[in-house]
């Protein structure tokens, strides 16, 4: 899949002086830390529900979809490429048979990148200008953002994240052939694989 990559970035708080209450004027009191979030995460992230083990992921990472599922994305399926030991973390990639383009979904679990960040690094991206598409979504629960850092993105492409662990996330690519039907709109499609992604965990990788 055409990795994602997220930036971690820090936030910086701010100490503020308050004057003591001993009754030595000019006694400051210890610096206060800045407060956290309503959501207790990084830039304001929502939080997931319930943290789910990415280890059925890292060991069969072409087993976060059964052939029904895959079959329900809307073209007949071509071949999957695993990479389960991708420097990043494990991915798969599943290409479909189209006639006019390529057209492929690819997913990773980024448990080999420890700057990732999960969801929080896609806010922070968003608070810094550094995405061009920034659309905030759920599946059972869990947060998942449709995002793009660029600006020319082809026709059929989008790229979906979804929360497993408040620091980790499922990134989804998709790259559809535009002039191909029944193929759904891109991030909608990305969407329905996150959600497929869930169930799987949930399921403990059955």
């Amino acid at each position: 899949m055409p990795k994602s990559c997220t930036t971690v970035l820090t936030l910086l708080a701010t100490a503020t002086l308050i004057v003591g209450c001993s009754g030595q004027p000019g006694t400051a009191a210890p610096a206060s830390p800045a407060p956290p979030s309503s959501t207790g995460l990084r830039f304001g992230a929502p939080p997931v529900p319930a943290p789910l083990d990415p280890a059925p992921l890292e060991k069969d990472p072409c087993a976060a979809m059964t052939p029904a599922q895959v079959a329900s994305l809307g073209a007949p399926l071509k071949n999957t490429v695993p990479k389960p030991d991708d420097p990043t973390g494990p991915s798969c990639g599943w290409r479909f048979v189209t006639p006019d383009a390529p057209a492929s979904v690819s997913g990773a679990v980024f448990t080999g990148d420890p700057s990732h960040g999960g969801i929080s690094g896609l806010y922070g991206q968003q608070q810094t200008g550094g995405l061009s598409k920034f659309q905030p979504f759920s599946v059972d629960g869990y947060p998942g953002v449709v995002y793009d850092a660029g600006t020319n993105t082809p026709a059929g492409g989008c790229a979906v994240a979804v929360g497993l662990r408040n620091d980790l996330s499922y990134t989804i690519s998709v790259s559809l052939d535009a002039l191909e039907h029944p193929f759904a709109d891109g991030c909608e499609l990305g969407k329905k694989v996150a959600g497929f992604v869930i169930t799987y965990l949930q399921q403990g990788g059955h």
